[in-house]
């Protein structure tokens, strides 16, 4: 039963903030082609919490293809604000410490 609930909330968390970001890119530029990889690994997590109540085993390999479809999203966000944050910091130092303002 825990699977099932894991797989379940993850699936349900990822497909409704990237529905929300599809539903927001309508008003925006056209959507990246991520989200609706990323959407659709969210669908397939829900149905490996569907398979995780009769195959377990089979149910781990559907999540574990749904989580790579999830990051190919994710991974590149994160790294794109990770080196958003760091850059930042460095031209606040270089400022601090050269004395500009």
């Amino acid at each position: 039963m825990f699977p099932f609930s894991l797989y379940a909330t993850a699936g349900i968390l990822t497909a409704v903030h990237l529905y929300l970001l599809l539903v927001f890119a309508a008003y925006a530029p056209a959507a990246n082609l991520l989200e609706w990889v990323a959407l659709a690994g969210s669908l397939c997590l829900l149905a490996a919490a569907g398979i995780s109540l009769f195959k377990p085993r089979a149910a781990a390999r559907v999540a574990l293809i749904a989580c790579l479809l999830i990051w190919t999203f994710y991974a590149p966000a994160t790294v794109r604000t990770l080196q958003t944050k760091v850059f930042r910091h460095r031209v606040v130092t270089e400022h601090s410490v050269s004395g500009e303002h």
